[in-house]
């Protein structure tokens, strides 16, 4: 369960934001102290998932990439041509 909220935070996140409306309709009777804090708990909860997300990108980006060994070599076979025709 604790891999798919990493996984899905977000779409987890959104799901229980778009019920908050629905419980309105369907409670009207809920006091609007409890839908603020609702509120406040969505938006603490929609930064940590903001903040997970931005952790897993920065840790893709400090990942070497195998298009960076292709370009250096493209850059070794561009100066062996280069040195050929001179």
């Amino acid at each position: 369960m604790n891999s798919f909220i990493s996984t899905h935070a977000v779409r987890v996140v959104a799901a229980v934001a778009a019920l908050i409306p629905l419980l309105t309709a369907w409670y009207p009777q809920i006091p609007w102290e409890a839908l603020v804090a609702a509120a406040a708990a969505l938006v603490g909860a929609g930064e940590l998932a903001q903040r997970h997300e931005d952790g897993k990108t920065v840790a893709a980006l400090h990942e070497t990439s195998p298009q960076d060994r292709a370009a250096a070599l493209q850059v070794e076979l561009t100066k062996l041509e280069a040195d050929q025709t001179t």
